[in-house]
């Protein structure tokens, strides 16, 4: 294993942000990488929600990040929405469905789509590396589907998005409309 990798998203979490960080940590982790995901302020009543739905604990507030430390970002890629240190550390991978604003001295891995959230894209990610989605996982993925898209009402949302929240659905054993109200 290398260097622990902080997962965090953007500054006023909302539930895609917090969602994907705690499961693009664990896809790290199955992947035999030591990962963490990371908060940048408090939750919201929809995300404390989802997370006790799901049996998943808050992850830690992050206040700054240590020169050369590694992070992985999600659902932003601005400093400007990120914490304290964050243009000094190792940024190695970024996992986003907003428009690219970002710059680095050497290659990371990069995953941006035109999908409406972020767990979108992470889902693929799991399936690409054969990593298996539990319950607790899927549930978070289609709460932050549910909450980005609007629970499908969102101009940004895609047929990806319903497509990937029914799968999720089946997995997580809820029905998508009773639990998006």
């Amino acid at each position: 294993m290398g260097n622990k990798i902080y997962v965090f998203g953007h500054q006023k979490p909302d539930t895609d942000t917090i969602t994907s960080s705690i499961v693009l940590a664990n896809l790290q982790r199955a992947l035999g990488n030591d990962a963490v995901a990371y908060k940048l302020g408090n939750l919201n009543k929809e995300t404390k929600y989802a997370l006790k739905t799901f049996e998943v604990e808050e992850p830690q507030t992050l206040e700054s990040v240590d020169e050369n430390c590694d992070v992985a970002l999600v659902d932003n890629n601005e400093f400007s929405q990120s914490v304290n240190g964050i243009e000094k550390a190792n940024v190695k991978m970024v996992v986003d469905h907003h428009k690219i604003k970002f710059e680095t001295i050497e290659p990371i891995f990069y995953v941006a789509e035109p999908v409406g959230c972020t767990s979108t894209i992470i889902y693929k990610l799991y399936r690409q590396n054969d990593v298996e989605i539990d319950t607790p996982i899927a549930g978070l993925m289609l709460s932050a589907i549910i909450s980005d898209t609007l629970l499908f009402k969102s101009p940004t949302c895609t047929e990806q998005d319903k497509e990937i929240a029914q799968k999720l659905a089946k997995i997580a054993g809820v029905d998508i409309n009773a639990y998006g109200k």
